[in-house]
Protein backbone atom coordinates (compact mmCIF):
# COMPACT_ATOMS: atom_id res chain seq x y z
CA UNK A 1 0.00 0.00 0.00
CA UNK A 2 1.34 3.46 -0.85
CA UNK A 3 2.59 5.82 1.85
CA UNK A 4 0.10 8.73 1.68
CA UNK A 5 2.59 11.22 3.12
CA UNK A 6 5.04 10.81 0.23
CA UNK A 7 2.75 12.55 -2.26
CA UNK A 8 2.13 15.43 0.18
CA UNK A 9 5.86 15.74 0.89
CA UNK A 10 6.66 15.99 -2.83
CA UNK A 11 4.01 18.66 -3.37
CA UNK A 12 5.25 20.59 -0.31
CA UNK A 13 8.80 20.39 -1.72
CA UNK A 14 7.55 21.84 -5.03
CA UNK A 15 5.83 24.68 -3.21
CA UNK A 16 8.98 25.52 -1.27
CA UNK A 17 11.37 25.32 -4.25
CA UNK A 18 9.45 26.90 -7.10
CA UNK A 19 9.69 30.67 -7.47
CA UNK A 20 6.38 31.27 -9.22
CA UNK A 21 2.92 29.82 -9.61
CA UNK A 22 3.80 29.00 -13.20
CA UNK A 23 6.92 27.01 -12.20
CA UNK A 24 4.91 25.15 -9.55
CA UNK A 25 2.21 24.38 -12.11
CA UNK A 26 4.70 23.08 -14.68
CA UNK A 27 6.42 20.86 -12.12
CA UNK A 28 3.06 19.46 -10.99
CA UNK A 29 1.94 18.90 -14.60
CA UNK A 30 5.09 16.86 -15.31
CA UNK A 31 4.45 14.77 -12.18
CA UNK A 32 0.85 14.13 -13.27
CA UNK A 33 2.03 13.25 -16.79
CA UNK A 34 4.30 10.61 -15.21
CA UNK A 35 1.41 9.46 -12.99
CA UNK A 36 -0.91 8.95 -15.98
CA UNK A 37 1.80 6.95 -17.76
CA UNK A 38 2.29 4.76 -14.65
CA UNK A 39 -0.94 4.21 -12.71
CA UNK A 40 -2.20 0.88 -14.13
CA UNK A 41 -5.70 2.26 -14.74
CA UNK A 42 -4.39 4.99 -17.04
CA UNK A 43 -1.14 3.51 -18.35
CA UNK A 44 -3.06 0.79 -20.18
CA UNK A 45 -5.63 3.31 -21.43
CA UNK A 46 -3.34 5.99 -22.90
CA UNK A 47 -0.87 5.64 -25.76
CA UNK A 48 0.48 9.17 -25.21
CA UNK A 49 0.21 12.02 -22.71
CA UNK A 50 1.53 15.42 -23.80
CA UNK A 51 2.15 18.56 -21.84
CA UNK A 52 -0.09 21.11 -23.57
CA UNK A 53 2.87 23.05 -25.00
CA UNK A 54 4.06 19.79 -26.66
CA UNK A 55 0.64 18.79 -28.04
CA UNK A 56 0.89 18.89 -31.87
CA UNK A 57 -2.59 20.44 -32.32
CA UNK A 58 -2.31 23.09 -29.58
CA UNK A 59 -2.52 25.99 -32.05
CA UNK A 60 -6.07 24.94 -32.95
CA UNK A 61 -6.93 25.55 -29.29
CA UNK A 62 -5.12 28.95 -29.31
CA UNK A 63 -1.69 27.59 -28.37
CA UNK A 64 -1.65 29.64 -25.15
CA UNK A 65 -2.33 28.62 -21.57
CA UNK A 66 -6.09 28.33 -21.79
CA UNK A 67 -6.79 25.85 -19.01
CA UNK A 68 -5.72 22.62 -20.67
CA UNK A 69 -2.49 21.40 -19.08
CA UNK A 70 -2.17 17.91 -20.58
CA UNK A 71 -3.68 16.07 -23.51
CA UNK A 72 -3.93 12.29 -23.51
CA UNK A 73 -4.49 10.05 -26.52
CA UNK A 74 -6.25 6.79 -25.76
CA UNK A 75 -5.32 3.54 -27.44
CA UNK A 76 -8.67 3.83 -29.27
CA UNK A 77 -7.61 7.19 -30.75
CA UNK A 78 -9.72 9.47 -28.55
CA UNK A 79 -8.39 12.62 -26.91
CA UNK A 80 -8.81 13.64 -23.28
CA UNK A 81 -8.32 17.21 -22.06
CA UNK A 82 -6.69 17.31 -18.63
CA UNK A 83 -6.40 20.15 -16.16
CA UNK A 84 -3.99 19.92 -13.21
CA UNK A 85 -4.72 22.07 -10.17
CA UNK A 86 -1.98 22.26 -7.53
CA UNK A 87 -4.01 23.93 -4.80
CA UNK A 88 -3.57 23.93 -1.05
CA UNK A 89 -5.38 20.98 0.61
CA UNK A 90 -8.00 23.30 2.10
CA UNK A 91 -8.72 25.18 -1.17
CA UNK A 92 -12.37 24.95 -2.18
CA UNK A 93 -12.58 24.60 -5.97
CA UNK A 94 -14.90 27.22 -7.42
CA UNK A 95 -16.55 27.74 -10.79
CA UNK A 96 -13.97 30.39 -11.87
CA UNK A 97 -11.25 27.76 -11.26
CA UNK A 98 -12.89 25.67 -14.00
CA UNK A 99 -14.30 28.13 -16.54
CA UNK A 100 -11.36 28.45 -18.95
CA UNK A 101 -10.75 24.70 -18.99
CA UNK A 102 -14.42 23.89 -19.62
CA UNK A 103 -14.73 26.39 -22.48
CA UNK A 104 -11.42 25.54 -24.20
CA UNK A 105 -11.93 21.78 -23.95
CA UNK A 106 -15.22 22.15 -25.83
CA UNK A 107 -13.40 23.28 -29.00
CA UNK A 108 -12.56 21.13 -32.00
CA UNK A 109 -9.00 20.67 -33.27
CA UNK A 110 -6.99 18.77 -35.86
CA UNK A 111 -6.21 15.32 -34.55
CA UNK A 112 -2.85 13.69 -35.20
CA UNK A 113 -3.98 11.37 -37.98
CA UNK A 114 -7.49 12.65 -38.70
CA UNK A 115 -8.39 14.64 -41.78
CA UNK A 116 -11.40 16.22 -40.06
CA UNK A 117 -11.51 18.24 -36.87
CA UNK A 118 -12.13 16.24 -33.70
CA UNK A 119 -13.14 17.10 -30.16
CA UNK A 120 -12.20 15.78 -26.78
CA UNK A 121 -14.11 12.67 -25.73
CA UNK A 122 -13.52 13.27 -22.01
CA UNK A 123 -12.24 15.92 -19.64
CA UNK A 124 -10.24 15.07 -16.53
CA UNK A 125 -9.65 17.43 -13.61
CA UNK A 126 -6.81 16.47 -11.27
CA UNK A 127 -6.42 18.44 -8.06
CA UNK A 128 -4.53 18.47 -4.79
CA UNK A 129 -7.70 19.16 -2.84
CA UNK A 130 -10.84 17.14 -2.19
CA UNK A 131 -13.00 20.23 -1.59
CA UNK A 132 -15.44 21.41 -4.23
CA UNK A 133 -17.97 24.22 -4.00
CA UNK A 134 -21.59 23.52 -4.94
CA UNK A 135 -21.49 25.75 -8.04
CA UNK A 136 -18.30 24.03 -9.24
CA UNK A 137 -19.99 20.65 -8.68
CA UNK A 138 -23.03 21.85 -10.64
CA UNK A 139 -20.78 23.18 -13.43
CA UNK A 140 -19.28 19.78 -14.22
CA UNK A 141 -22.60 17.93 -13.93
CA UNK A 142 -24.04 16.74 -17.29
CA UNK A 143 -21.21 18.18 -19.37
CA UNK A 144 -20.51 17.02 -22.91
CA UNK A 145 -17.84 15.78 -23.11
CA UNK A 146 -18.14 14.38 -19.59
CA UNK A 147 -15.89 15.54 -16.77
CA UNK A 148 -14.13 13.13 -14.40
CA UNK A 149 -12.04 13.98 -11.37
CA UNK A 150 -9.00 12.66 -9.58
CA UNK A 151 -8.75 14.31 -6.19
CA UNK A 152 -6.13 14.53 -3.45
CA UNK A 153 -7.01 11.27 -1.71
CA UNK A 154 -7.14 9.44 -5.05
CA UNK A 155 -3.59 10.62 -5.76
CA UNK A 156 -2.40 9.72 -2.27
CA UNK A 157 -3.81 6.20 -2.61
CA UNK A 158 -2.65 5.53 -6.15
CA UNK A 159 -0.47 2.42 -6.59
CA UNK A 160 2.50 4.45 -7.82
CA UNK A 161 5.84 5.20 -6.25
CA UNK A 162 5.69 9.00 -6.14
CA UNK A 163 9.43 9.29 -5.40
CA UNK A 164 10.24 7.37 -8.58
CA UNK A 165 7.79 9.45 -10.62
CA UNK A 166 9.33 12.62 -9.20
CA UNK A 167 12.78 11.39 -10.27
CA UNK A 168 11.56 10.79 -13.84
CA UNK A 169 10.90 7.05 -13.79
CA UNK A 170 7.55 5.89 -15.21
CA UNK A 171 5.79 2.65 -16.04
CA UNK A 172 5.70 -0.66 -14.17
CA UNK A 173 9.02 0.01 -12.42
CA UNK A 174 7.36 2.95 -10.67
CA UNK A 175 4.30 1.11 -9.31
CA UNK A 176 3.91 -0.20 -5.77
CA UNK A 177 1.23 -2.80 -6.38
CA UNK A 178 -0.90 -4.52 -8.95
CA UNK A 179 -4.20 -2.89 -7.97
CA UNK A 180 -5.15 0.20 -10.03
CA UNK A 181 -6.57 3.21 -8.24
CA UNK A 182 -9.78 2.47 -10.12
CA UNK A 183 -11.42 5.75 -9.30
CA UNK A 184 -12.65 7.98 -12.04
CA UNK A 185 -15.05 10.29 -10.34
CA UNK A 186 -17.67 11.11 -12.87
CA UNK A 187 -20.28 13.84 -12.71
CA UNK A 188 -22.86 13.58 -15.45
Amino acid sequence: MPDNNIFDNIIDKYREKENSKRELGTKFERLIQAYLLTDPLYAKRFSNVWLFNEFPSRTDLSGKDTGIDLVALTIEGEYWAIQCKCFQKDHNISKPDLDTFISTSSKKFSGIEQTEKVGFSRRLLISTTDKWGKIAEDTIHNQNPPVSRILLNDLRNSPVDWKKLDSGLTGEKATVGKKPSGIIRKKQ
